[in-house]
């Protein structure tokens, strides 16, 4: 639980309302257009969670969708981030 907690927090907004993935990269954080962009990277940087490599990975980064979406309901309550819609492979089941 406490891994799935961390890995989630590296792609929700902070109390500074910035996302830990997006680094400093202004448009990402800043643009109406671009904020809700979340990017799942090759990997993480260690200490501070910005995305690093390539930015466009659905292999094991992918799972992060779905520990949000888990996580949704109590994320969502507490006003940190929204419920996620259910994947349509999860309505499927």
């Amino acid at each position: 639980m406490d891994l799935s907690h961390r890995l989630t927090r590296i792609f929700l907004r902070g109390a500074d309302g910035r996302r830990p993935v997006n680094g400093d990269h202004p448009l990402l954080e800043r643009d109406p257009h671009w904020r809700d962009l979340v990017l799942f990277h090759e990997y993480f940087h260690g200490e501070d969670g910005r995305g690093l490599g390539a930015s466009h990975q659905t292999g094991w980064t992918a799972l992060i969708a779905k520990l949000l979406q888990q996580s949704g309901a109590s994320l969502g309550s507490a006003g940190t981030a929204p419920a996620l819609a259910p994947s349509r492979a999860t309505e499927a089941r």
